[in-house]
């Protein structure tokens, strides 16, 4: 029942409740993945750009989801897009600039996306119980300090403001960074083994 009620919802009570509800979240993902795809696949060049692309593209949906404020007369599909747009340019004008990993950050997002050409409510709630296990296990796999500097990024935070914000090097925002996305590559691939 509270999937139904999650599904009728609007994009923008979706992104207020997302803040406080992981089912809701899971939800706007679903809804926003093939944007996401969309946009990856047309700023990139081959397929390794089309993952760095989609990783852009996925966290600035959460960012946006974070970020999204209700009272203003906007549409959180204008806002959200926006956010990705601009995000995947930045990574575009720093790509040489900044180390981008092969690998996404959240590729196990892409995963989601199999479910989403068959919207039956089981393939709905096993995507999103899916997203669910994903994020308990990256909770519990990061560090105290890695968990800091994914929450900023998520938050929309650039490496040098989190770097200040938690009073670390940019070095080290960065290397926590390539740790996470190294814990995120081996979930994802001890999830394809016991699928």
């Amino acid at each position: 029942m509270q999937n139904e009620i999650l599904e009728a919802l609007s994009d923008e009570e979706l992104a207020v409740l997302s803040r406080e509800s992981v089912e809701a979240e899971a939800v706007l993902l679903v809804r926003y993945f093939r944007l996401v795809r969309f946009h990856a696949r047309r700023y990139a060049t081959n397929l390794t750009d089309t993952e760095d692309f989609m990783q852009e593209g996925c966290v600035a949906l959460l960012r946006a989801m974070k970020q999204f404020d209700n009272s203003k007369d906007i549409k959180f599909s204008s806002f959200a897009q926006t956010c990705m747009i601009n995000s995947m340019k930045s990574l575009l004008r720093h790509e040489k600039s900044i180390a981008v990993p092969t690998e996404d950050l959240l590729q196990k997002m892409e995963n989601f996306g199999k479910f989403i050409d068959d919207d039956t409510p089981e393939s709905i709630f096993i995507q999103k119980e899916s997203y669910e296990n994903c994020r308990t296990q990256v909770m519990a796999m990061l560090s105290d300090k890695e968990w800091n500097v994914l929450q900023c990024i998520l938050h929309g935070c650039s490496y040098e403001q989190t770097a200040k914000k938690l009073e670390i090097s940019l070095k080290s925002v960065d290397n926590a960074m390539q740790r996470i996305r190294k814990k995120m590559r081996a979930i994802q691939h001890f999830g394809e083994e016991n699928f």
